[in-house]
């Protein structure tokens, strides 16, 4: 007979789930490819990764790119578990971003077939980055209480419209080139100095939230909506990312830590396959809070 706790959770790189979590847990995670000069590369949360070597590749002119692994990827990724007898519960970043989504539910359909005694349970957070972490993070610290996969299934799906991400970039275009923003948003935000504020809707969607002019008034935004929006600080942890830019993070991270009573504090590098799209000198806080707008 199986036990409820017999599952296990898996994920992505693309939550950048900062690496000691991963360890600490043991989780087995999908490594997010992309491609630089020619080479192909496997985000693996940043054991082996250098981050300054891939974000200076970038500011000399190379343009990466990221691509998507087909279903039959994920049918051998879950197998293994399938047949030592575990149930999988898949914490999986926003279908609204990448077709990643589909093909894995597509994998998740012929292992139905296959492991019929077995089930695959794939969750769309409609998030990713930061955001994305924070979730699988809650849900591993639910799953090491005793809770069970449909319980972090369902604690997970009424908890994705609180996930915030709140992001700046120095340069629109890398959204833009790879479809998650539009031209015309593009070509406002990259004149007089304006640096846009964006987020993710409440669909997984990148959508600008405001503009400000210069970079200082954007990371002093990231700050104040961390004072808005947190909820239960005091109990949640949050996460900065940065595309290279260190000492702005380390200033955000004191400006929050003066006014917001978080428990904990992740500050790490946007790992490349999130920067192929970011971009250089990105910077992005993501926390639990009030609900994502519409």
């Amino acid at each position: 007979m199986m036990l409820e706790q017999d599952y296990i959770i898996t994920t992505d790189s693309n939550s950048e789930l900062p690496l000691s979590i991963a360890k600490a847990y043991h989780v087995p995670f999908v490594p997010m490819d992309y491609l630089l000069g020619g080479q192909e590369y496997f985000y693996d949360l940043g054991e082996n990764t250098d981050f300054k070597a891939f974000f200076a590749a970038v500011r000399s002119g190379q343009i990466p790119s990221t691509s998507t692994y087909p279903p039959q990827y994920y049918v051998e990724f879950w197998r293994p578990m399938l047949e030592a007898g575990k149930d999988v519960l898949h914490i999986a970043f926003s279908s609204n971003l990448s077709a990643a989504y589909r093909f894995l539910s597509e994998a998740i359909e012929e292992l139905t077939i296959l492991y019929p005694q077995r089930r695959v349970v794939a969750v769309d957070t409609k998030s990713i980055s930061g955001g994305m972490a924070i979730l699988v993070y809650c849900a591993l610290q639910r799953k090491a209480d005793g809770a069970s996969l449909d319980d972090v299934s369902a604690w997970l799906q009424a908890n994705i419209p609180y996930a915030n991400h709140w992001f700046t970039v120095n340069d629109l275009n890398h959204l833009r080139r790879g479809g998650r923003l539009s031209a015309t948003t593009a070509i406002v935000g990259s004149v007089l100095n304006i640096k846009p504020i964006l987020t993710l809707n409440k669909h997984g969607k990148i959508v600008p939230a405001d503009k400000v002019m210069g970079r200082r008034k954007a990371i002093n935004y990231l700050a104040d909506k961390a004072r808005e929006l947190a909820v239960d600080p005091e109990h949640n942890a949050y996460i900065i990312l940065h595309g290279d830019c260190l000492e702005e993070a380390q200033e955000l991270k004191a400006m929050i830590e003066a006014s917001v009573p978080f428990k904990e504090c992740f500050l790490q590098f946007v790992g490349p396959v999130i920067g192929t799209h970011a971009g250089p000198d990105v910077m992005g806080l993501c926390f639990m809070g009030k609900e994502r707008i519409d």
